[in-house]
């Protein structure tokens, strides 16, 4: 019985675990979108649900930072919606809600340089013109 117990336990834990891994900051992205994407071709499935990622960035003042960044990519009723989230200098500055971003195919574009695409079945961020970095998908789609 103990040992029924131990493993059931352990199983809550893991559960939790990974539940917390997927957390995302995308919370109010359930919400009804108010701004919509501007689309020249239909989006690549793959960069459809929620992605994240961490990736450097070069401060006007020098040095680097470190920020998180995040999106949701829904379709609602005819249109298409994105949501962002990205966190800078440390957490003093966020940047979150729905964007009027550019749909392109396989990749989508902001006006303040972001460029989220799929390449070889993967989804990349890049900052400006940074490095692009990998992105992880968020929840099970």
């Amino acid at each position: 019985m103990k040992r029924l117990s131990a493993t059931a336990l352990m199983g809550v834990i893991l559960l939790g675990l990974a539940v917390c891994a997927s957390a995302s900051n995308l919370g109010a992205a359930g919400e009804k979108p108010d701004v919509f994407c501007r689309v020249i071709k239909e989006p690549d499935p793959l960069l459809m649900g929620s992605w994240k990622c961490m990736f450097e960035r070069r401060l006007e003042e020098g040095g680097w930072d470190t920020d998180p960044a995040e999106y949701r990519l829904i379709k609602y009723e005819d249109k298409y919606a994105l949501y962002f989230y990205r966190v800078s200098r440390g957490g003093k500055k966020k940047y979150m809600g729905w964007r009027e971003w550019t749909i392109d195919g396989a990749q989508i574009t902001s006006d303040t340089g972001v460029k989220i695409f799929t390449e070889n079945g993967q989804v990349f961020f890049v900052w400006q013109d940074g490095k692009p970095v990998k992105m992880t998908r968020i929840g099970v789609q």
